[in-house]
């Protein structure tokens, strides 16, 4: 499988795994962090957009920087999951 195909695919991963945290009933987000991953896939779909369209680019440099954005939506969830689970562990433990 060659590269641009490779990374075609982890874009496609980043964004089923975006969707499964939003579709988590049980996890609440910021409305700034929402904000930010909005902007940040709307930034990727550009991005894919001018990779379609620009038959001259630099593809694989389009894509990386495509999975950069989408993981760092990703990782805003993620790290709003994390932090949840971490205070609930502390809810149930008492701190010395």
């Amino acid at each position: 499988m060659n590269l641009d195909k490779e990374k075609a695919y982890r874009v496609k991963s980043l964004s089923q795994d975006i969707l499964e945290h939003l579709m988590e009933d049980n996890t609440s987000y910021r409305h700034d962090d929402l904000k930010y991953v909005i902007e940040m896939l709307a930034r990727s779909v550009s991005d894919l957009v001018t990779l379609y369209t620009d038959r001259e680019g630099d593809h694989e440099t389009a894509l990386k920087g495509t999975i950069s954005k989408m993981r760092i939506g990703y990782n805003i969830l993620q790290y709003k999951e994390t932090s949840k689970l971490v205070r609930k562990q502390d809810k149930y433990h008492e701190m010395p």
